[in-house]
């Protein structure tokens, strides 16, 4: 085992907030490189005659190689380490943008897509670092720091991708040739501050002294375990709109700059404003999970739900672009409470020393949903026009509701007594 003094790969130990930084710095690297180029990524495809199908299915391959890789990341990293995984995966990630900002053709926008996105399914490794460095009663607050590292990448993501698709603003700050190719500069952005990550990570993040087998407790479930979960009717609810609210949010992520090109004749700069805009208000409402311990999670998925419905089914009636604005934070508003309330619904009523695992299928399912949801909205959007995605994710919110209408009550002794049981 490593001295706490020092360490044999070179890495400075770092304790506690330092510590602690440097994972959020991680993970915020990931959302930034994801909201940096998600909002110009139909633009950029479309240079290359893609369909809208493809479209969709470029978005998907990203969430494709993220289901594929983040069990591997995280079952390996209790093998040889959250370390050297770590700076493997980010390595990953610089591979895949520097890729995006070489591409010609499609292809290496779907090779450049499927590398990155391998390459930020390290999540689970970060999740785990976390656990294995903290305490249970300081543990939330280290989780709490990943999630906000979500929210912050997920807005300044798309407000720096704004800035730099902007030719009037990249000119004035004499960056002339770059905004000439700012859909291709967005790439190697975005590979610098992975560098920058990578860097940071190998010189001052260490091994953790202790490690826990925190990534096979969440991500080295078995297929035994996956379908005596699904089939336990007490965790199948949440677990049914965990993959409905994804699937439903993901189809306008892959569909709501289709919509805003050829309805208000958006372009990247004005398309990143917009997703700056659903991250601002996503982060906005974190603050009001209080109102959790006075209703309850139920009740808060139940707005959520209820509120995704509405966003969805509006936002191609939407007829400019200040309706459409609104529209977009009744969408985000949704998500942020939904989601959140939803997870910590679904880990209360999972047996404790199946939490990790109950989690880990609900986050399965959720990536599924993202892979789905874009595939879906994009083939959707070019057979049968603008409205359908909308419509079908609608639908599915709908769903959504119902089952939180029936969720279970949640009990003081929840996760002492209940059992994973399969049902006949």
């Amino acid at each position: 085992m490593e001295s706490p003094e020092s360490s044999p790969n070179g890495a400075k130990p770092a304790k506690g907030k330092p510590l602690l930084l440097l994972l959020f710095f991680t993970v915020f690297i990931d959302l930034l490189g994801f909201g940096l180029i998600i909002p110009v990524m139909p633009t950029y495809a479309q240079q290359f005659q893609a369909s809208d199908f493809q479209v969709g299915l470029l978005i998907a391959s990203y969430s494709f190689a993220q289901f594929l890789f983040t069990p591997f990341w995280g079952r390996l990293s209790d093998k040889v380490g959250r370390r050297p995984v770590l700076l493997i995966s980010l390595l990953a990630s610089c591979v895949g943008y520097i890729i995006w900002g070489f591409s010609t053709s499609l292809l290496t926008l779907f090779i450049s897509r499927l590398v990155a996105g391998a390459g930020n399914a390290n999540i689970a490794v970060a999740q785990a670092y976390v656990a294995d460095v903290t305490t249970d009663e300081t543990r939330s607050k280290g989780m709490g720091a990943i999630f906000a590292a979500f929210g912050v990448g997920f807005v300044l993501g798309p407000a720096m991708g704004g800035f730099l698709t902007s030719k009037a603003l990249m000119n004035a700050v004499g960056l002339s040739y770059f905004a000439e190719h700012s859909l291709q500069l967005i790439g190697f952005v975005a590979a610098f501050f992975s560098i920058v990550d990578l860097v940071a990570t190998y010189f001052l993040l260490p091994e953790p002294e202790k490690r826990s087998q925190a990534g096979e407790e969440r991500y080295g479930i078995g297929t035994d375990f996956i379908v005596q979960t699904l089939q336990t009717k007490k965790l199948q609810t949440s677990l049914a709109i965990f993959f409905l609210s994804t699937f439903a949010f993901a189809n306008m992520e892959a569909t709501v700059v289709l919509l805003t090109t050829q309805k208000f004749h958006f372009g990247p700069v004005e398309n990143s404003y917009l997703f700056t805009w659903i991250g601002v208000c996503i982060c906005l409402i974190q603050g009001a999970h209080r109102s959790t311990k006075k209703y309850g999670e139920k009740k808060m998925i139940n707005l959520g739900t209820a509120l995704l419905t509405i966003g969805l089914l509006l936002t191609p009636l939407a007829p400019n672009v200040p309706t459409l604005y609104a529209v977009m934070a009744v969408l985000a508003v949704g998500s942020g409470v939904n989601t959140p309330c939803n997870q910590a619904m679904l880990s209360k009523l999972a047996p404790r020393e199946c939490v990790g695992g109950v989690l880990g299928v609900g986050q399965s399912l959720s990536t599924l949903g993202r892979i789905l949801g874009p595939a879906l909205g994009g083939f959707l959007f070019g057979k049968y026009g603008q409205f359908s995605p909308y419509l079908v994710g609608g639908l599915a919110m709908v769903v959504a509701f119902m089952c939180s209408l029936v969720l279970p009550s949640l009990q003081s002794d929840a996760t002492s007594q209940l059992e994973l049981e399969r049902q006949s």
